[in-house]
C-alpha cells in the first residue's frame, strides 16, 4: 500500500491549512488538525495509527467530517496529497459490521483501482469491511467468483462494471455510498456515458462524492447532475506543481534524447519514472535500454496484459527495477514512495497532463526532482505548461540550441542558416572574405549556352542523300534517249543513236532497283 495516496508522513506543523468552500459548517480549522479530531471511532483509529498514518493531510481533514455528517462533496487537491484516505475512511466508518453491496468506488484506470483496493484492505479489512477489483483484463470467470462472496465494497473502472451490470451480475439497488475518483481523468478518457448508465442505476438516497485533482467545467457539469447540495471542498491551487519539486527543461534535438536519458540514468542512483507519449514509444524506449545492458528498466502501458501491468509495478515498488517506463493513462495511477526523479522523455500532449506527471514525485512534502526533454516543436505546449505551474522553469540548451526568443517568451527557436536579411542572434557578423566565391565568378555562365558549333552538322550535310537514289536517276537519264529527238519509247539495247554518234549499251545490272 503506498502511503503517499492515503496518509502523510509530516508533521502537523508542517502541513498546508485547508480550505473549504463553501460550506454551511463553517470554514476547516486554522490550526492543524489531528485524526482524533475528525469524528472517527477508536477502533479505526486503532488501525489508521497502527498503519503508520502520523497525521492528516489537508484533504484529509476538511472531507472526512463532512463525509461522515452524510453530506455530498465535491473535493479537489494537488497530485499526491492523499485523497484517497479521505473517501475510504468514511466509508469503512459507515459500513462496518453491515452486510450487503452498500459502497461503490469508480476509478479511470486499473492501476488507480488497484491501488484503492490496496488501501481498502489496509484499513477496511480489519473492519470487518471486505472489498473487490473490477477490471479489464482478468478473467470474468474471476468476477463472478469475488460477487459471489457478496463484498461490501466494489472498486471497479467504468467499463468493466458497465459490462457485468449488462450481463445481470450487480445490481446497485442498494447502494448507500457512490464515489468518483479521478473524475476529470476518467472524463478524459471518455467515460462519460459509461458513468450515466451507472448513476442511472444508483439510487437517490444514496450519499455521493467526487474526488478530482481539478475542476473543469465537464466535472462541474457532472457535479452539478448527480450531486445534492454539495459541498465544496479545494486544497490549494489543484493545477499547480509541489514545492518540493525541482523542476527543468532541457531543449535539444529529437536524435539526442536517448543519449541525454542514458547518461541521466547513470548519473542518478535513485528511482526513476521516465514517461512517453505513446505506447509504442514506451515499447520502444524499453527495447533500446535493454539492448544496452540495462535490465533494471521495465515500462507500463494499457496494450499490455494485466498481469505483466502488475508484474511490473510490483518489480518497481520492491526496487527490482529501477526504473520505470510509463505513459500518461497508465502511471496516472502509479503511486509509489520515494521517487526520486521523473523524466518527461516526451512533453504530454496537453499540458495539464504535465501536472500529473510530475506529481509522481514530491509527494507529501518529500523532495524530488522533474526534467523534461523538448525539441524547438515544442515551443508553443511549453508556454502553456509554464501558465500552469506558475512559475519559471529552468532552461537548459544541448545541441547549439540557443534562446532567441523576446524576454518574457519561453523556448528556444531553431537556428536557421540565413543567407539574406537580418542575422540570428548570436552569431558574429560576416566577413567580407567569408563571402562565398561562386556568387561572383564570371564565368558561372556556362559556355554551352554560346556555342555556335552546337548545330548538328548532319543538319547540314549534302552527303545526307542516299548514293543509290543519284545513281539510280543517273542511270535512268542514260538508259533513256532524249525524246523530244527521236519521239519513240526507250531504244533497244545495240541501236545506235543519231545524236550521240555510237551506241551507249545501258549498265542497269551495275545498280541495284528498288
Amino acid at each position: 500500500m503506498n502511503s503517499n495516496d492515503s496518509h502523510s508522513s509530516q508533521t502537523p506543523s508542517s502541513q498546508e491549512t485547508p480550505t473549504v468552500q463553501p460550506t454551511s459548517e463553517g470554514v476547516a480549522p486554522e490550526t492543524p488538525a489531528t485524526w482524533e479530531s475528525l469524528g472517527l471511532s477508536p477502533e479505526t483509529l486503532e488501525w489508521v495509527l497502527k498503519a503508520g498514518f502520523k497525521a492528516p493531510t489537508p484533504i484529509q481533514a476538511a472531507s472526512i467530517p463532512l463525509a461522515l455528517k452524510g453530506q455530498d462533496l465535491i473535493a479537489s487537491a494537488q497530485t499526491g496529497t492523499g485523497k484517497t484516505a479521505s473517501f475510504v475512511l468514511p466509508m469503512v466508518e459507515r459500513l462496518a459490521g453491515k452486510q450487503g453491496t452498500l459502497g461503490l468506488i469508480l476509478a479511470p484506470t486499473r492501476e488507480i483501482a488497484q491501488q484503492t483496493q490496496a488501501t481498502l484492505e489496509l484499513l477496511g479489512h480489519p473492519r470487518g469491511v471486505r472489498s473487490i477489483v473490477l477490471i479489464g483484463g482478468i478473467d470474468m470467470k474471476i468476477d463472478e467468483q469475488a460477487l459471489a462472496t457478496y463484498p461490501q465494497v466494489l472498486v471497479a473502472t467504468p467499463g468493466r462494471l458497465c459490462d457485468h451490470l449488462d450481463r445481470g451480475r450487480i445490481w446497485l439497488d442498494f447502494l448507500q455510498w457512490v464515489i468518483l475518483d479521478e473524475a476529470d481523468r476518467m472524463l478524459d478518457m471518455g467515460f462519460a456515458d459509461q458513468l450515466a448508465r451507472v448513476m442511472n442505476d444508483v439510487p437517490a438516497s444514496a450519499q455521493r462524492l467526487v474526488f478530482s485533482a481539478t475542476i473543469p467545467p465537464q466535472v462541474q457539469k457532472l457535479a452539478q447532475k448527480i450531486l445534492k447540495d454539495p459541498k465544496r471542498v479545494s486544497i490549494g491551487h489543484a493545477m499547480s506543481a509541489a514545492k518540493t519539486v525541482e523542476q527543468r527543461v532541457i531543449w535539444m534535438s529529437e536524435e539526442s534524447k536517448s543519449r541525454q536519458l542514458r547518461k541521466m540514468l547513470d548519473e542518478e542512483p535513485g528511482s526513476l519514472i521516465v514517461f512517453t507519449r505513446s505506447k509504442d514509444g514506451a515499447s520502444r524506449l524499453w527495447r533500446s535500454l535493454h539492448s544496452r545492458g540495462m535490465s533494471d528498466v521495465t515500462v507500463i502501458h494499457s496494450d499490455r496484459r494485466q498481469s505483466d501491468r502488475e508484474q511490473a509495478l510490483v518489480d518497481f515498488k520492491e526496487g527490482k527495477c529501477r526504473v520505470l517506463i510509463a505513459t500518461d493513462v497508465a502511471g496516472r495511477g502509479i503511486h509509489v514512495d520515494d521517487v526520486a526523479h521523473v523524466i518527461n522523455y516526451d512533453l504530454p500532449r496537453e499540458a495539464e497532463d504535465y501536472i500529473h506527471r510530475i506529481g509522481r514525485t514530491g509527494r507529501i512534502g518529500a523532495t524530488g526532482k522533474a526534467t523534461s526533454f523538448a525539441t524547438p516543436r515544442d515551443r508553443a505546449l511549453f508556454g502553456e505548461i509554464q501558465k500552469i505551474v506558475g512559475a519559471k522553469i529552468e532552461e537548459i540548451y544541448l545541441d547549439g540550441q540557443q534562446e532567441r526568443q523576446p524576454a518574457g517568451k519561453s523556448g528556444p527557436k531553431p537556428v536557421v542558416g540565413h543567407s539574406r536579411g537580418r542575422r540570428p542572434e548570436g552569431r558574429s557578423p560576416v566577413r567580407a572574405s567569408s563571402v562565398r566565391p561562386q556568387e561572383v565568378r564570371p564565368q558561372e555562365v556556362r559556355p554551352q549556352e554560346v556555342r555556335p558549333q552546337e548545330v548538328r552538322p548532319q543538319e547540314v550535310r549534302p552527303q545526307e542523300v542516299r548514293p543509290q537514289e543519284v545513281r539510280r536517276k543517273e542511270a535512268s537519264s542514260a538508259d533513256q534517249p532524249s525524246r523530244q529527238q527521236s519521239g519513240r519509247g526507250r531504244r533497244r539495247p545495240g541501236s545506235s543513236s543519231g545524236s550521240q554518234g555510237g551506241s551507249v549499251p545501258p549498265q542497269r545490272s551495275h545498280f541495284p532497283v528498288d
